[in-house]
């Protein structure tokens, strides 16, 4: 079966949690921040980043992988499953652009 992609949402566990993180809270981010990193360099991230929504912010990601569990087992290993909890989805047909040359 051909690689699919995967929309994860992280929903903190709170509507606030973005401006108030607690030193833990903050620890665990950057935890999850090289998480993510290293998730990219293996090739299984495609894009991922805050969402500044008014609503309340949140992380969105989308991942390249052959199926939706294990796109779950993957997230059970996120440090930030410490401050939040993540919806996961596959996502229909899509179109990606390949990434800029470097200086454009």
């Amino acid at each position: 079966m051909p690689s699919s992609l995967f929309f994860a949402r992280l929903v903190p566990n709170r509507p606030d949690f973005a401006m108030s993180m607690t030193a833990e809270e903050q620890a665990a981010m950057r935890a999850h921040g090289e998480f993510l990193q290293g998730q990219f360099a293996a090739g299984t991230l495609v894009v991922a980043g805050p969402v500044l929504d008014p609503a309340g912010v949140f992380g969105m990601a989308v991942f390249e992988a052959e199926s939706l569990d294990e796109v779950r087992r993957l997230l059970e290993r996120d440090p930030a499953r410490a401050v939040g909890r993540y919806e996961v989805a596959p996502m229909g047909p899509n179109i990606v652009r390949p990434a800029r040359p470097a200086g454009s």
